[in-house]
């Protein structure tokens, strides 16, 4: 277990910026953990909430609310260090939130099995499994993801007349539950009782992951994990500040 205690925001998001998949960060950034060693700031995590704190936290355990939980926005560690540097950080975190919040009863978050992760981080920190959604993106020919909400907000609609016309291709993969009770042994065993999701320790691996790629023709499925390259979740970076434009006869366009 690693020893973590609260770092500045601001360098938090720099090294995600330097090492995460992703350099956009959720809405609801709160509270910040994280490690030094000799190089400097080692690894962060970044807990909060997603853009529906009330509505994800009822849906997974009715009884409670918004103060209950933090959702992990973001976990990141130096490349340089040690494979189980994260479910350490991970660990560390675990015991900052007992000693310093004991009135968060859990943590949450998912894994982006979409991008070929089912998991294995908590996994290898006792994590809770509660099973898989299905979820999507959209590639430019670039390999940019489009969020589906961007889809709708900026484009207004992801029909497939839109993101073909728009040259995208659609992903169709995984996401995997994962929670922490930070709460007693009674309290737990109450929470999973009157959760619809199953919780449990049999953990997806690799060979769970999945993939259906759609440009337009049909979709074929796929155990191969399809590029994508860097971009945020909640706003958009694949297309610069305009957008994309339409020609004379009225086709969605990117320039």
């Amino acid at each position: 277990m690693i020893t973590v205690d609260t770092v500045p925001i601001q360098q938090a998001k720099q090294l995600c910026r330097e090492y995460h998949y992703s350099d956009i960060f959720p809405p609801h950034c709160l509270t910040t953990l994280g490690f030094y060693d000799q190089q400097g700031l080692g690894g962060v995590a970044i807990w909060g909430w997603g853009v529906r704190p009330k509505h994800t936290i009822q849906l997974l355990f009715p009884s409670l609310d918004t103060g209950d939980y933090w959702e992990l926005c973001r976990l990141c560690c130096r490349d340089d260090l040690p494979r189980n540097t994260e479910s350490q950080l991970l660990a560390g975190c675990t015991e900052w939130f007992r000693k310093h919040q004991p009135q968060r009863k859990l943590l949450y978050t998912w894994a982006d099995g979409i991008r070929g992760k089912p998991g294995y981080v908590y996994q290898g920190s006792n994590w809770w499994y509660g099973g898989y959604i299905n979820t999507e993106i959209y590639l430019t020919e670039n390999h940019e993801p489009v969020h589906p909400r961007l889809m709708i907000t900026r484009f207004g609609s992801r029909s497939k007349d839109v993101w073909t016309g728009m040259g995208l291709k659609r992903i169709r993969g995984k996401q995997f539950r994962y929670c922490m009770f930070l709460c007693g042994h009674k309290q737990r065993k109450k929470l999973i009782r009157e959760s619809p999701i199953q919780w449990t320790k049999a953990y997806p691996k690799h060979d769970d992951l999945i993939w259906k790629i759609d440009a337009g023709e049909g979709s074929r499925e796929t155990r191969d994990s399809p590029r994508i390259e860097r971009s945020g979740q909640f706003r958009q970076s694949a297309f610069g500040s305009t957008g994309p434009s339409r020609t004379t006869n009225g086709q969605l366009c990117l320039f």
